[in-house]
């Protein structure tokens, strides 16, 4: 057995996980650290600022010492929005190079699609849906099919950077919503999304994803092992959060206090793509990005 490292720079949250690997490539995760930075705040103008870079260099160097008390095989950096959607991409790189030794992988958006396509595979074939990782900077989608992936796409929006954009405070006013809606359906439109066919299911994978679960667990007493809503399931949470009243308060401080400025925007996508495909069910996934990664990245080294 062999310890691999993924690190998966967000714009919302820097995530490590150690996994453990067999001669045959299945792995399981042995030990996972997050840390909320909100590197999308350090934007302006397209521009991430000095101290964006040195903050996250704090976190990479933190990650480096504890994956020095393991015996590593290799680490693997990789970003996502937070780097990609930048003017000064090669410089942040460089920087994190020089500061904290680490190489980052900054990957298209088609790519991150697909990765998170080729994660979810890791647990289960999935012959036939929408697939959705809504991140905070971008949104990916993937419309699946018994022979593969199909529609391959990734929208310059997320749950922080709407947030960013149009929330004054916490919690988005009813203007600032419909704000939100208009800009999602043009995204959706400019790429031709919004004709495609019905979906009877949605996968989730990502942090918005997984908090929305905990949160329906929490609020109708499914069991922890469920991992699947129905659209009613999911429209019951949504009911209540909308009221924005301290039952609602209290369910996102006990559940994700992380994402209080995150998870209406985040929402507010979902809410498109489950109009969008008339989908009855909505499968969230433990597996995602950075299973996709290290599957990608274990398969070159056995043809290598």
């Amino acid at each position: 057995m062999k310890k691999y490292a993924v690190i998966d720079i967000g714009s919302n949250t820097v995530r490590m996980v150690v996994y453990a690997v067999e001669e045959n490539d299945t792995f399981h995760a042995l030990f996972s650290k997050k840390y909320t930075l909100g590197l999308a705040g350090y934007v302006q103008d397209g521009v991430m600022s000095q101290e964006g870079i040195h903050r996250l260099c704090g976190v990479l160097i933190e990650c480096r010492m504890l994956l020095s008390q393991f015996e590593m095989e290799r680490s693997f950096v990789f970003a996502t929005a937070s780097l990609r959607n930048i003017q000064n991409t090669r410089e942040a790189a460089d920087q994190i190079f020089l500061m904290t030794g680490f190489s980052v992988d900054v990957i298209s958006g088609q790519a991150e699609a697909y990765l998170d396509y080729y994660g979810v595979m890791v647990e289960a074939p999935l012959e036939n849906g929408l697939l959705f990782d809504i991140g905070g900077g971008s949104t990916e989608l993937v419309t699946m099919a018994h022979d593969g992936p199909g529609v391959i796409e990734s929208l310059p929006i997320g749950s922080l950077t709407l947030a960013k954009e149009y929330v004054g405070k916490v919690f988005p006013k009813q203007s600032e919503c419909e704000k939100i809606q208009v800009r999602i359906r043009k995204e959706l439109k400019k790429r031709k999304l919004h004709r495609l066919p019905a979906h009877t299911s949605l996968c989730g994978v990502g942090g918005t994803a997984r908090s929305l679960l905990l949160l329906a667990q929490e609020q109708q007493e499914l069991p922890d092992t469920q991992r699947l809503l129905t659209a009613g399931q999911l429209k019951k949470l949504e009911k209540l959060l909308w009221k924005k009243d301290n039952t609602a308060r209290e369910l996102l401080l006990k559940n994700c206090p992380d994402r209080l400025h995150t998870i209406y925007t985040g929402m507010l996508i979902l809410d498109e793509l489950v109009e969008l495909s008339q989908c009855e069910t909505i499968y969230i996934s433990q597996y995602g990005v950075r299973e996709g990664y290290l599957r990608r990245e274990l398969a070159r080294k056995r043809k290598a």
